[in-house]
C-alpha cells in the first residue's frame, strides 16, 4: 500500500483505521508484517500499536516464527473491546442479539409482538437489551452500535422506514426513536432481504461470490441484491421489491400494499396458510386431528397435509411462481447465484425443485443453463447477521472508540 498524503491528524487517523483493519482481517499478525502490509514504518507501527494496547482494542497472543531473529509478538483484536446489538423486526416479532467483535453472539431473545407502534416495539427491543446485559455482564457503555434490519422501504442514510405494509408504519424515523430507548447507542437501520444477503455474502453460503440474490420469501417478500460485493439500492433505496411485482394481468389476491395481484399476495407465508386454509375443508383437519388455525409452512411439506392434493397443489403453485419471480431477477441483474431464504426458503426439497424447474423454464437458456438457486445453510439468521455485518462496518469506519456516557 501507498502512503497517504495530506495534513497530520488526518494521517494520523487514516494510518490508525489502516492498522486496525489490518489486525481485524488478518490478526494473529506480528508488529513487522503489519508495516508490510499498511507501507509504514516499523516506529509509526509501533506506536499505534501501543496506544491500541493501550486502549485493549488489540491483545498479543504469543509468539510467532522466527525469519531469523527473535520470534515476534503477534496481534490480534480484542472481541470484547466493544460490543455490537443486532435486531431483527418482522410483524409479530423482535430478535435481538448482543455480539463480540469476533462474530460471537452472546445471547438472544426471540419475543413475541401483538403490537405494531414504533415506539412499543422500540421499547420491546429495550427491554431485551437490559435483559441480556444482565445475562452477559456487559457494560452498556461498551455497546457500540446497534444495526436493524425491517421490513419495508427503508432509508438508511435517514435511519427511515419509508413505508412498511407488514408492520403499517409511513415515514417512521426508527433509527432515532429506537437510539433514544438504548441511551443513544447509534443506529444503523437497513432492509431486511439487503441485511440477509450481506448476512449471507459474509458468513452463508455466499461467501466468495461477488453478484448474487437473496430472495426473502417470508411474511412478505423482498429481494437483497448484491453487484460487484455491494449492495444495490437503487436510486432511492428501495431496489428489490419483488414482493409487489404484479404475477396477474388482471385482478388476483388484495395484497397488504392495497393493490392486487402482487407475487406476496400469493406467495407470502400468511397468503399461502390463507389459500390453504380455505381450500381444505373444517372436517378434513379435524379427520387429520390437525388444528387449521395453529397450522405453519412446515407442516404443509410433510404428512399428514402434504398427502392432501389440494395442499401439493398449492405448494407447487407457490413453488412455480416463486421460480417465475427469479427468473426476472436473474434476467435483469445477471447474478451467479440466487439464495432462496425465509420460511419457504426452508422448507423440503421438492419446494425447491420446483422453484428451479420453473426459474429455468421462464429464463432464455443461456441464463438457465448456469442459474445457481440453492437454499441458506446458515445455521444462524442471516438477516440477524447481516444487521451486525452493517454495524461492524460503522464502528471499523470511526476511529475513536471512547466508550459513551450512559443517559440515565
Amino acid at each position: 500500500m501507498g502512503r497517504i498524503s495530506g495534513n497530520t491528524s488526518d494521517i494520523r487517523r487514516i494510518n490508525r483505521l489502516l492498522v486496525r483493519d489490518i489486525i481485524r482481517e488478518q490478526g494473529p499478525i506480528s508488529r513487522s508484517d503489519i508495516a508490510k502490509v499498511a507501507g509504514l514504518t516499523p516506529p509509526t507501527v509501533t506506536n499505534i500499536v501501543s496506544d491500541m494496547l493501550h486502549a485493549r482494542i488489540v491483545e498479543e497472543v504469543g509468539y510467532g516464527e522466527s525469519t531469523g531473529g527473535r520470534r515476534p509478538v503477534m496481534l490480534v483484536l480484542n472481541p470484547r473491546a466493544g460490543f455490537i446489538l443486532a435486531v431483527t423486526i418482522q410483524r409479530g416479532e423482535t430478535r435481538v442479539a448482543l455480539m463480540d467483535l469476533a462474530d460471537n453472539i452472546l445471547a438472544r431473545r426471540d419475543t413475541q409482538l401483538s403490537v405494531s407502534s414504533p415506539h412499543e416495539i422500540a421499547g420491546t427491543i429495550k427491554e431485551s437489551f437490559q435483559s441480556l446485559l444482565s445475562e452477559t455482564g456487559v457494560p452498556e457503555e461498551k455497546v457500540l452500535w446497534c444495526g436493524v434490519a425491517s421490513p419495508g422501504l427503508v432509508n438508511p442514510d435517514q435511519g427511515l422506514v419509508e413505508k412498511s405494509s407488514n408492520l403499517a408504519w409511513k415515514k417512521v424515523p426508527f433509527a432515532h426513536i429506537l437510539s433514544e430507548n438504548l441511551s443513544g447507542i447509534p443506529v444503523h437501520i437497513e432492509n431486511i432481504s439487503n441485511a440477509a444477503a450481506l448476512g449471507e455474502k459474509a458468513y452463508g453460503i455466499g461467501k466468495g461470490y461477488s453478484n448474487l440474490i437473496y430472495l426473502n420469501v417470508s411474511i412478505g417478500i423482498g429481494a437483497g441484491i448484491i453487484i460487484d460485493n455491494n449492495v444495490f439500492r437503487g436510486a432511492r433505496g428501495y431496489a428489490g421489491e419483488i414482493g409487489h411485482v404484479p404475477m396477474t394481468v388482471y385482478d388476483g389476491p388484495q395484497c397488504s400494499c392495497g393493490r392486487e395481484g402482487c407475487l406476496e399476495a400469493f406467495c407470502g407465508v400468511p397468503a399461502v396458510l390463507r389459500r390453504v386454509k380455505a381450500q381444505v375443508s373444517d372436517e378434513e383437519f379435524r379427520m387429520l386431528g390437525v388444528d387449521k388455525d395453529s397450522i405453519g409452512i412446515p407442516d404443509l411439506t410433510k404428512p399428514p397435509l402434504f398427502n392432501i392434493p389440494a395442499v401439493q397443489r398449492i405448494m407447487d403453485e407457490t413453488g412455480h411462481l416463486v421460480g417465475i419471480a427469479i427468473s426476472h431477477l436473474v434476467s435483469l441483474f445477471d447474478t451467479e447465484m440466487v439464495i432462496l431464504g425465509g420460511e419457504l426458503g426452508r422448507v423440503g426439497d421438492s419446494f425447491l425443485e420446483t422453484v428451479i424447474r420453473a426459474a429455468k423454464d421462464h429464463s432464455l437458456v443461456e441464463f438457465a443453463e448456469t442459474i445457481q438457486v440453492v437454499r441458506s445453510t446458515m445455521h444462524e439468521y442471516p438477516e440477524l447477521m447481516g444487521a451486525y455485518v452493517l454495524a461492524m462496518e460503522e464502528v471499523f469506519s470511526i476511529e475513536d472508540w471512547s466508550y459513551r456516557e450512559v443517559s440515565k
